[in-house]
This record gives structure tokens, C-alpha cells and sequence, in this order.
């Protein structure tokens, strides 16, 4: 008999990476996490992602750079050291390399387009009303999820045949949960205009308490950040969601003077089992300053 061994669980890095973004991560330390040798995770991570561990960090860290251009007036010096440059012509050279513009022309290309433009303006998306905005403040809350990479559309939310519905179900079912004690939340932790439709990440889950065990291998738990957020609710398809958050995004966000936190937006599905697409309701919820 052939001894196989179980692919390394990837959520424990992704988990330490994503949550100490801003800090120097020793790679060796990233490996020991999965219990497996430096060379044997390095390579099933590069399978995985299509890229070295050094190189999705430092990716992580400009893609977030560039969103912070978008959403705030910071300087970009201290966006770049933020992003951990210690210059701004090492921040602008890596930047263009990665973003293939510099970050003056990435700001001036996503601030621009809008700012001639007021609310009454804005023509509403279907599925959105005038009574869809509000502003709340949320506590954090723990979910447990699977990770989808790749573009939006392809899992624009809980579709109910896609194989994360049914892993998730499946664990839904296995700790014998009870479907009204748990809401389910997706997680768009990238933005498109950005970050290449491959290496897009969607975090699909549902909530669960502190108590809860630790997850199996295939599924990761993190906190959704409390604080302040506008909520829209949006009535439709889930395969309008991307269109949806480009609008919010991209016009509405922008056009209203929004003060945004560089935190993913998050999405909670209140009838996600509702088997006429376009009467199912979506809360999704921008982190605001």
C-alpha cells in the first residue's frame, strides 16, 4: 500500500497572513502552521495560489494599497509605508509592477470619474430602493466558511448547487444545526477592479458561536469586524450581486462622500434557500470610518 499524505489545510495561513497583514511574517513560522516541511507547503501553496508565498504577500499588501487610494485622500508615501515601502519609489515601482499603473494615476483613475456627479443623479439599480440605505453598528461575530478563488460571478453567493453550498451543507447537517439559529454571510475580500479575476477570494460560511469547535480541515473561522457600516438591502438574483457592489462602490460611495474603513464588505443572505432568484434579499454591509 502507497502511503498518500493529506494536503496541507491552508486556512490557518491564510487566517495568520490576512489577520497580520501589516507586520513582517516569518515564512518558516507560516509553514510550521500546517505541521508540514518548509519545501513540502511551500510547493502545495505556489499549486494552489499560482504564486510563491513572498510574491501573495506582497500582492495582498499593494491591493490594499490600492483600495486605500480610492476610499481616502491619505498621502501616498504613507499609504506606501503603510503597505511596507520605506520610499515612495519603492512603493511606486512595485506598485506599477503589480497594478500596472503608478498610484497617482490609480488614484486619479478611480477619484475622478465621479466627483462631478450628486445623489439625485444616481440612477438606482434594480432591486434597490431609495429606503435600501441605512447606517448601523454591528458587534463581531464568528462565522465558519469555505474560500472560493475566482471571479465573483462565478459564486456570486450561495448558489444552491455549487459544490461550497454543498460542502457547507453537508457540515450543516453533520453537527445537526438548526438552519434558523445561524444566518449565512458571504465575504468579498477583493476588489475586481483590482485584483485579477484568478486570484479572487469569497469566503462563504454561516455563523456559529465562540463555543463551537475548531473547524475541520477544508474550513476556516474568522471574526467579522464590529463596527460602524451602511447597510443596503438589495431584493434580486445573486448573480447581480457584483454589478450591485460595483454600483455601491463605484458611484454611490464615492458620489455620497463616504468615509470608508479598508476592511472587506460582507454580505448577509436572509432567505438564501428561497427558490425564486429574484425574491431573494440581500444585506450587504460597507465598513464605514
Amino acid at each position: 500500500m502507497v502511503c498518500v499524505n493529506p494536503k496541507p489545510n491552508l486556512y490557518p495561513v491564510w487566517k495568520q497572513i490576512e489577520e497580520h497583514l501589516e507586520k513582517e511574517i516569518g515564512l518558516n513560522q507560516i509553514a510550521f502552521l500546517t505541521g508540514y516541511s518548509d519545501w513540502h507547503f511551500h510547493r502545495f501553496f505556489k499549486s494552489v495560489q499560482k504564486e510563491n508565498i513572498k510574491t501573495y504577500i506582497k500582492r495582498l499588501r499593494l491591493e490594499k494599497a490600492a483600495y486605500e487610494l480610492k476610499i481616502s485622500n491619505f498621502p501616498i508615501l504613507e499609504i506606501g509605508m503603510e503597505a511596507g515601502f520605506s520610499s515612495h519609489e519603492a512603493f511606486t515601482k512595485a506598485f506599477k509592477r503589480v497594478i500596472g499603473i503608478t498610484p497617482s494615476e490609480f488614484r486619479k483613475k478611480h477619484q475622478i470619474k465621479m466627483k462631478d456627479l450628486s445623489l439625485s443623479q444616481l440612477s438606482l439599480p434594480s432591486g434597490l430602493t431609495k429606503h435600501s440605505f441605512q447606517k448601523k453598528t454591528i458587534s463581531p461575530f464568528s462565522i465558519l466558511f469555505i474560500r472560493h478563488l475566482g471571479s465573483y460571478q462565478l459564486l456570486p453567493g450561495p448558489i444552491p448547487n455549487s459544490k461550497e453550498m454543498i460542502q457547507l451543507k453537508t457540515l450543516f447537517s453533520k453537527w445537526d444545526l438548526l438552519e434558523f439559529h445561524h444566518k449565512w454571510i458571504g465575504i468579498s475580500r477583493d476588489d475586481p477592479d483590482v485584483t485579477c479575476k484568478d486570484n479572487i477570494r469569497f469566503d462563504l460560511g454561516f455563523t456559529i458561536s465562540e463555543k463551537f469547535p475548531s473547524p475541520p480541515d477544508g474550513f476556516g473561522k474568522q471574526t467579522i469586524p464590529g463596527g460602524n457600516y451602511l447597510q443596503i438591502r438589495y431584493t434580486g438574483d445573486y448573480e447581480n450581486l457584483p454589478m450591485i457592489y460595483d454600483w455601491i462602490l463605484n458611484q454611490y460611495c464615492i458620489v455620497s462622500k463616504l468615509k470608508l474603513k479598508n476592511n472587506p464588505p460582507w454580505e448577509c443572505y436572509l432567505n438564501p434557500f428561497e427558490p425564486i432568484p429574484e425574491k431573494r434579499i440581500t444585506d450587504i454591509y460597507i465598513p464605514l470610518e
